[in-house]
């Protein structure tokens, strides 16, 4: 399964929009805590630059990403007792490539409630296909005949397709055993 010209054009734009999103979010946090601090109350805007290399596996990267953050948030409202709320950006960086992960907004008495990542998280979805499009080969077929039937290689393709989709397969490991039903 491969994604079409379209397709990716579509993901940037939608990625690249909840970014801007998210940017412009952690901007005005920023300028408004900047520059009004009530007594004893404090917002913290981190972000954080994860590099990315070789093959990436959605769960893999999203427990990385919630790890990284879970340490930060403690470490902000352990730092400093006049933290009221920590927003922290994951972002992505391969070969120079930013993609933003995940975003997380949690106020200190959220944190104490229920100190769980995904319980105050946003996850930027489409940000795994445009990881992924480093993995994808562009390999140019002449012609090739079929070996087994079509209706074992469509049932087959399905499974391969579904493993890919849901992230249990990597780009390249479905073009292999898609390869192997030629």
């Amino acid at each position: 399964m491969t994604l079409n010209r379209f397709s990716l054009l579509w993901l940037n734009k939608s990625l690249i929009r909840q970014f801007l999103i998210a940017a412009t979010t952690a901007c005005i946090v920023d300028f408004f805590c900047g520059s009004y601090q009530p007594a004893r109350s404090e917002s913290q805007g981190i972000a954080i630059n994860m590099p990315l290399y070789g093959q990436i596996i959605y769960g893999d990267l999203i427990t990385e990403a919630e790890l990284l953050v879970s340490r930060v948030i403690n470490g902000q409202f352990t730092q400093s007792a006049d933290t009221s709320t920590v927003q922290v950006v994951v972002m992505g960086n391969r070969n120079g490539e930013v993609i933003p992960i995940l975003t997380t907004t949690v106020s200190r008495t959220q944190w104490q409630k229920t100190p769980q990542v995904r319980a105050w998280t946003e996850y930027y979805m489409n940000s795994y296909a445009l990881i992924q499009r480093h993995e994808v080969r562009q390999v140019a077929t002449v012609a090739a005949a079929p070996v087994r039937s079509t209706a074992t290689n469509n049932r087959e393709q399905t499974l391969i397709d579904t493993a890919f989709d849901e992230g249990r397969l990597t780009g390249k490991a479905a073009q292999k055993y898609l390869d192997d039903l030629d």
